[in-house]
C-alpha cells in the first residue's frame, strides 16, 4: 500500500478521487431510483383516490362556507337577536315584538329552542302582507329558523258575516329553531 503512494502523482491521484466519486454518484443515483419507483407506485395506487376524496372534501368545505355566510342567523349571537333584528328591516317593519321562550328537548342531542312572537303593543294591526314579509324573512335569511305555528285575528270586533273586515290583523307566531344540545 505504501508502495501504490509513492508512485501516485497528480494524474493517479485525480484517477483515484474519480473513481471513488462515480462509485459514491452511482450509488446516491441508485437510491434515487429507487425512491422514484416507489413514489411512483404510490401515486398510481394510493394517491389518486386519496385526491378524489380530498377535492371532494374541499367541495363540500365550500358549499358549507357558502351557506354559513348567507345564513344570518350564524351570525347574530341567538335566536332572539335574529328574530329583532328581521322585524326591525326594511319591508318587514314589524317594530318592537314581545317573545316567550320555551325549549324543547327531542333528544339527547337535539334540542328545539321555540319562541313565541307577537307585537309588543296589543292594540297595534299589521296587514296580512306585512306578517308574510316578517315570516317569509325569517325563514328566507336562515335554513335553521321554521315557522311553526300562526295565529291571525282580525281587528275589527265581531265584523258581520256578510261584510269584508278591514286588512287589518293581531297575528302571534310560533318560530322554532333545532339546533344541537349544548353539553
Amino acid at each position: 500500500m505504501k508502495a501504490f503512494f509513492q508512485n501516485l502523482n497528480l494524474a493517479r491521484g485525480i484517477i483515484l478521487v474519480s473513481l471513488i466519486g462515480c462509485l459514491v454518484l452511482g450509488f446516491l443515483g441508485w437510491q434515487r431510483s429507487q425512491q422514484l419507483s416507489e413514489m411512483k407506485e404510490n401515486l398510481n395506487g394510493r394517491m389518486q383516490p386519496l385526491v378524489k376524496d380530498l377535492m371532494q372534501t374541499a367541495q363540500r368545505h365550500t358549499a358549507l362556507a357558502r351557506t354559513l355566510k348567507d345564513d344570518t342567523l350564524g351570525n347574530q349571537a341567538d335566536l332572539e337577536t335574529y328574530i329583532r333584528k328581521v322585524a326591525a328591516k326594511d319591508k318587514v317593519e314589524i317594530g318592537n315584538v314581545n317573545m316567550t321562550f320555551t325549549p324543547e328537548q327531542r333528544s339527547k342531542t337535539v334540542v328545539d329552542k321555540v319562541y313565541r312572537v307577537k307585537s309588543d303593543a296589543r292594540e297595534r294591526t299589521f296587514q296580512r302582507l306585512r306578517i308574510a314579509n316578517f315570516l317569509y324573512t325569517l325563514e328566507f335569511d336562515s335554513r335553521r329558523v321554521k315557522v311553526t305555528d300562526l295565529k291571525l285575528e282580525v281587528a275589527e270586533k265581531r265584523p258581520k258575516p256578510h261584510e269584508v273586515p278591514a286588512d287589518e290583523w293581531f297575528f302571534e307566531a310560533e318560530v322554532t329553531s333545532r339546533q344541537r344540545a349544548e353539553g
